[in-house]
């Protein structure tokens, strides 16, 4: 079956494996002229795990996809043949301290009780950015940040995230902590500031 967030699920309801599909995600950024917009294609097997994922931000120029057991990779695209730039290997970043960590995050709506902690875990970290919506889970994969949060999304916002992460060696759950794109909210981190992050803002 496909399960997207123009159309809901179409395809036969025992389908044993979906494709979720975001066609825009950053369509705020989309509209008003922000390159910070992609393509999100997850595939998730019979026990729910996403197996496959694809990020397309043609906008970037950049490409980023993985598959289970195979690792994540990536391509920047400098000319005109899109798919003719060198593919790189993601991983994650080694920091292991939040005082070093560097977190991005998409805004500040959304957090609900968690928004005092979260608002006083900035000037406990080495930097904060504001670059929302796949980039940030995008540069945890790459190593560039060491942790991305967003508090409210749906299975179409995380679905190719969630494995291109856990392939370049990070974690990825929701804000209490469960494995996986199905909880409603989302954390990406290189596993070792996970669980510090979490206690941070219960």
């Amino acid at each position: 079956s496909v399960y997207g967030e123009e159309h809901g699920i179409v395809g036969p309801s025992d389908a044993k494996f979906q494709w979720v599909i975001d066609p825009i995600d950053g369509t705020k950024n989309y509209l008003r002229g922000v390159p910070t917009w992609a393509t999100l294609i997850g595939l998730i097997d019979p026990a729910g795990e996403v197996v496959v994922g694809v990020v397309s931000a043609p906008a970037l120029a950049r490409r980023w996809w993985a598959a289970k057991g195979l690792g994540a990779k990536t391509q920047f695209n400098s000319g005109v043949n899109f798919g003719a730039g060198e593919i790189s290997e993601l991983k994650v970043s080694k920091v292991s301290k939040l005082i070093d960590a560097s977190i991005s995050y998409s805004d500040l709506i959304g957090w609900g009780e968690r928004k005092d902690k979260f608002v006083a875990l900035q000037e406990k970290v080495w930097r904060t950015r504001g670059h929302g919506d796949f980039w940030s889970h995008m540069l945890v994969a790459e190593g560039a940040v060491d942790i991305a949060v967003e508090p409210s999304l749906s299975l179409w916002d995380m679905a190719a995230l969630d494995v291109i992460v856990r392939e370049a060696g990070g974690k990825f759950t929701n804000l209490d902590g469960k494995d996986g794109p199905h909880g409603a909210s989302a954390i990406s981190s290189n596993g070792l500031l996970h669980d510090a992050f979490i206690g941070e803002i219960k």
